[in-house]
């Protein structure tokens, strides 16, 4: 379950950082929003709300979408740790191989 979170997460970076040429500032920015929230509900409202403001948003205009699952179960204690932890991360590492793809172009 876990990895499927991550695997999503990574292919939304992906598709951010491409579908927009401010997409390292919006992927930067949907980090910033969704980490210091604590409680499952508050992450997912903030997730949510941010991804359908990239979807919406004529400016912006990326196709992303929520993954299902993650409104399937309630997430208490530990597993909301882990799940906001494979966002994160899956979020981290796209915009860390893209830096890296930008370094290696650049050389």
């Amino acid at each position: 379950m876990y990895e499927e979170i991550y695997n999503w997460a990574c292919a939304v970076g992906r598709t951010i950082l491409k579908g927009s040429d401010k997409g390292d500032d919006l992927l930067r920015r949907l980090i910033f929003d969704v980490r210091g929230e604590d409680l499952p509900g508050r992450f997912l409202e903030k997730l949510s709300g941010r991804l359908t403001e990239y979807k919406t948003n004529r400016n912006i205009a990326i196709d992303v979408s929520m993954y299902g699952k993650l409104f399937e179960v309630r997430w208490h204690g530990d597993s909301f740790r882990y799940v906001k932890s494979a966002v994160l991360s899956g979020f981290l590492n796209s915009l860390a191989s893209a830096g890296n793809r930008k370094k290696g172009e650049g050389e």
